[in-house]
Parts: C-alpha cells; structure tokens; sequence
C-alpha cells in the first residue's frame, strides 16, 4: 500500500506518494537491500583491476551509457529521452529506476545529483581515485557485514547504513577488511554526461 509523505518547499506542501519505502532510513535501507540481493552480479572484467583481492569482481553498472553494443551482435536498448543506451543492468531490472529515485528523494540532500549507480558486492577496491566522475559521489553500504569502512585520504569512515559524500575522483579512497556481505552503491555523475 502505497503511503504519502508531505515536504515543505518554498511553493507549499507537495505530496510524495511512497511506493517503495517508508521514510525511515534504517528501515529504507533494508529495503534496499532486498531489492539488490535480488540482481543477477557476474564477473566485470571492466573493474577487476580495483579489485585488491584475488578472484571474481561482482560489480554492475546501472544506468545508461554512450555504447550501442554490449559484445558482438548484442546491441544495447536505447534510451528513448537521450542518444545514449541502456546499461544491462538497467534493460534487466527497469523497475529500479523508481526505487532509486524515490530512495534519493527522501534520503539524500536536494543538491546531490545523480545519473548513475555502481553496485558493488564484495569489492575490496584498492587505493583509488574516480577520475573520470564528475564532481561528488554519493557511497552508502548495505548488507549483514561488519567493518568494512571506507579510507578517505588516511580518514576512515563507517559504511554500513551510512551516506558518504565526497569526490572521489580527487579524494584517494579504499576499502577496508570486513566479514560478512557487503554491498556498495555509489551514486554519481558519469562522465559521459558532462556535455
């Protein structure tokens, strides 16, 4: 059952209908959470060379991207509002789209923007910058793990259930040991926007 939560802005009240959350962030989150243990994750190539440990990487890309074809004779799904195309995350899980928005508007501030995500399961990134993002990036981190914070230049700063604003690609940055699983999604401005 869809609920309503009422935000005050500078023309009145405005009325959000909830669909997918219930405007508690621990309890956001979870639900979250559900949705993302839910996605197909499989090797990405692409990234393995952050990966500070041995073995697969488990990372998806989620939303669009310049590149029609995804391998040989696979094109992508093109994106109907713009000349780019869908990631194979998002023509896979479309219904996504509305969580994350409806996630970002009733828990992020107003001025954060956002066009893509990085979903991450058991990434262990060595010391890196996003060079390619734009502006700042948006971390939080979801799953039944413990540890697992985030080095921001030397700083060390808790994931789990957290929201971690910064611009990684000027900040070097890193992750620490945890146990258990533990998911990432960072929010950010993919480069290929900046036009």
């Amino acid at each position: 059952m869809a609920q309503a939560k009422q935000n005050l802005t500078g023309d009145g009240i405005v009325i959000i209908k909830l669909k997918y959350f219930i405007d508690d962030w621990n309890s956001d989150c979870y639900i979250l959470w559900e949705y993302i243990e839910q996605l197909n994750f499989k090797h990405n190539r692409r990234r393995h060379h952050l990966n500070s440990q041995k073995g697969k990487t488990y990372s998806l890309l989620y939303g669009l991207t310049p590149y029609k074809a995804y391998k040989k004779n696979e094109d992508r799904v093109k994106d109907p509002n713009s000349n780019y195309y869908f990631t194979n995350c998002r023509s896979e899980f479309p219904e996504l789209q509305g969580i994350f928005e409806e996630f970002s508007v009733l828990h992020f501030p107003k001025t954060f923007k956002w066009n893509s995500i990085m979903i991450n399961k058991n990434l262990k990134c060595k010391a890196h910058k996003d060079k390619r993002n734009i502006g700042e990036s948006l971390l939080m981190g979801l799953g039944d793990y413990s540890k697992g914070e985030l080095k921001i230049e030397g700083k060390i700063n808790k994931t789990w259930h957290n929201k971690l604003i910064f611009n990684g690609s000027k900040l070097l940055h890193e992750t620490m040991e945890w146990a258990g699983d533990r998911y990432t999604l960072i929010f950010f401005t993919n480069p290929f926007f900046k036009k």
